[in-house]
């Protein structure tokens, strides 16, 4: 059995994220922070038996932290501060930097899935200085193809729903399992449009120089191959490494967007995948 231990961080706009420590702390690699996508928590990456990428990571020598957006339906209270990603990425990320900073003493790699990918990759390039960043990996990470529920016309209807039941109803949509806060549901409608139509976030991709493994699946539609490679190629990166998941390139099945991460076959070939790309860049340095 995993050892977890749950903390609460504070933001300097008032806004509160729950964070879930995995691994005990004589952990000897590098730190490893996890950022979700929407419609998920916390237990996208560690299930309450004990089983997921975090947990794998910790067994592997890692001490993992899971950084839970704020507002979502468990996490603590974040009195009148704003539920958005524009928060999560301006206030959140920078305060888990410090977090982590202040206990361990080699750099912190961070993990993204799907929009948790762009939100992190968008956060370390403008609010983590480059000495404290291991490298970032992106799972099934873009904005530029897909996303009809994200940008015109269809992001009308997504505000629509927005506005009249004054959250995301994921549940009750079939998007997810956890409902999405107003705030985070605009945001991703508006980063998605100004993404597509300014170099908004390629100018913060360009300035991202840390060691990157981008990884898709052959059978997403969600965030298809096309966009996560044209994602990954934007950065500075000069270690780069982008893996198409998927039968014609020696996987096991096709990868679809969830189980790139949680299925039994992910388990086998992406988790080890991952684990071995950090084990390189991260020789046994003792945590704090």
């Amino acid at each position: 059995m995993v050892e977890r231990v749950d903390h609460v961080l504070g933001a300097p706009d008032g806004g509160a994220c729950r964070i879930t420590r995995v691994g005990g702390l004589t952990a000897k690699r590098a730190p490893v922070v996890l950022m979700h996508g929407m419609f998920t928590d916390r237990r996208f990456w560690l299930s309450d038996r004990d089983i997921g990428l975090a947990a794998y990571l910790a067994e592997r020598g890692h001490q993992v932290y899971i950084l839970q957006r704020r507002g979502l339906s468990d996490g603590p209270d974040c009195g009148r501060a704003r539920l958005g990603l524009v928060e999560h990425m301006t206030y959140d990320v920078p305060a888990m930097d410090d977090w982590v900073a202040a206990r361990h003493d080699q750099p912190a790699f961070w993990i993204g899935h799907s929009f948790g990918g762009v939100t992190a990759a968008r956060a370390l390039a403008r609010h983590v200085a480059p000495d404290r960043l291991g490298g970032l990996v992106l799972l099934a990470s873009q904005y530029q193809h897909a996303k009809r529920m994200l940008d015109w016309p269809g992001h009308i209807l997504t505000r629509g729903l927005v506005r009249l039941r004054g959250h995301l109803p994921a549940r009750s949509v079939g998007l997810g399992p956890v409902d999405e806060p107003a705030a985070a549901a605009r945001d991703a409608c508006d980063w998605v449009a100004q993404g597509r139509r300014s170099g908004l976030i390629r100018d913060d991709l360009a300035r991202l120089a840390c060691p990157l493994l981008a990884v898709s699946g052959s059978a997403d539609r969600v965030d298809p191959t096309a966009g996560c490679r044209a994602f990954a190629s934007a950065t500075a990166s000069r270690d780069s490494t982008f893996i198409e998941a998927g039968v014609a390139h020696g996987y096991a099945r096709d990868y679809d967007h969830p189980g790139i991460v949680i299925s039994k076959d992910a388990q086998r070939e992406i988790w080890p995948l991952i684990g071995d790309w950090l084990a390189a860049r991260s020789q046994g340095v003792s945590s704090s």
